[in-house]
């Protein structure tokens, strides 16, 4: 979409799997929480693959366990169901959809369960009890299915297709509706789905296994949301505030990062009130920048500890001439406890090209990005206290997984 042949010539892809090295025992006891134990990662790529990643600390070691791979099929997200334990795929094909699979632990083996046929370019999934929700880019639409524990997925419940009457003030990107994502608040009362081509968060309440459309929450002109993630604040500065629930946003197109207060009005209706945007990439960042195409924001996530906030940025190229090649970044941002308004920290290096996705395992001590451009999954420790990736410097845990990898999830 963005020009990838160029990236993809530009982009190291030759990155290796570094062994356990003769520091392990010291370094294990300076971060004692390496315990010998593995984590299994799944991650989807666009070439129609989902792969099994084995992860351990201790040791210093990622292997592949299995690959699930079906003729065009393009596994560009998965999510577990929280209760069913079962691993569900967006297809962002033509026809687009849902897919099921459970995981055999044992073996590391995909099985595939059940489908569901939906709109072209299904991109994410939300989950709400057995009802699953997804966002399609290039379909325009949200739709909604049934699930059960068997892996078993309805035709479609509910579908809401959005054209725009003219197109927005990036006519390339914003030449129709394009729902990037959908989310459930913390809640569980409504979804906000942000939509790339239309500059708005769709938000819709949920009635047991139906959705019903509420307000639209308009951004910027030419902002392009893409993802978004809420906060919740147990004890806000406000007197009369029992909690306080915050929506950051992160616009690709713009390359900012959008702060929200929201609350939820007795009537059914919610306030969303801007309380902060900022740069994903500071000014003085961005000055080297020649490249073709330019740079764009990713994902958005927050740490498990709600301390730390961070957005990949894809096509910077900030860090170069680094031993494993030249990097992208990932902006770190620091979260007020008491306001939930956020402050940049600094950039930290995501070890490759376009980090279109990166996830914290349980415990928010390790940290998975999947470089879709150079076709790897790097791992890194995290810093508890200043949030920062370590390792980062030396890129020292890498997988090579082709073809490129866009999702990567802690199973």
């Amino acid at each position: 979409m963005f020009g990838l042949d160029l990236i993809r010539n530009l982009a190291v892809r030759s990155l290796t799997l570094i062994r356990p090295r003769s520091d392990l025992v010291s370094e294990s006891k300076e971060y004692s929480y390496l315990e010998n134990k593995d984590y299994l990662l799944s991650v989807g790529s666009y070439n129609g693959d989902i792969t099994i990643l084995k992860y351990n600390p201790f040791q210093k070691t990622i292997s592949k366990v299995s690959t699930y791979t079906q003729p065009k099929f393009q596994p560009s997200w998965q999510a577990v169901h929280p209760t069913q334990k079962i691993i569900y795929s967006a297809d962002e094909g033509s026809p687009g959809g849902l897919v099921s699979f459970r995981l055999d632990k044992a073996t590391g083996e995909l099985k595939k369960l059940g489908k569901a046929e939906g709109i072209n370019g299904t991109v994410s999934i939300a989950f709400y009890k057995d009802l699953a929700i997804v966002a399609a880019y290039t379909g325009h639409s949200i739709q909604t299915f049934d699930t059960n524990q068997a892996g078993d997925i309805s035709q479609a419940r509910d579908t809401f297709t959005y054209f725009l009457k003219e197109p927005g003030p990036n006519k390339e990107r914003q030449e129709s509706s394009h729902p990037h994502q959908v989310v459930i608040d913390p809640t569980g009362h409504y979804v906000v789905a942000p939509d790339l081509g239309a500059d708005l968060l769709r938000l819709y309440s949920i009635n047991g296994a139906r959705l019903s459309e509420l307000q639209t929450i308009p951004v910027a002109a030419g902002s392009g949301p893409r993802h978004v993630a809420f906060h919740v604040i147990d004890k806000p500065d406000e007197i009369y505030e029992r909690n306080r629930t915050m929506l950051y946003v992160v616009n690709e197109l713009k390359n900012t990062l959008t702060v929200f207060k929201t609350h939820q009005y007795d009537n059914g209706t919610f306030g969303f009130i801007e309380v902060q945007n900022l740069p994903t990439l500071p000014p003085s960042s961005t000055e080297h920048l020649a490249s073709v195409p330019s740079p764009t924001a990713g994902e958005i996530t927050i740490s498990k500890d709600k301390r730390f906030l961070y957005v990949s940025n894809r096509n910077d190229y900030t860090f170069k001439d680094k031993k494993f090649g030249a990097s992208d970044s990932i902006a770190l941002y620091k979260i007020e406890p008491v306001t939930g308004f956020v402050t940049f920290v600094k950039l930290l290096q995501a070890g490759g090209i376009t980090p279109r996705h990166f996830s914290f395992d349980e415990s928010g001590k390790f940290v998975a990005v999947a470089l879709q451009e150079t076709d790897t999954i790097v791992i890194y420790k995290v810093d508890p206290v200043s949030g920062e990736f370590i390792g980062a410097e030396d890129h020292d845990l890498s997988f090579p997984v082709s073809d490129r990898p866009v999702c990567v999830n802690w199973l």
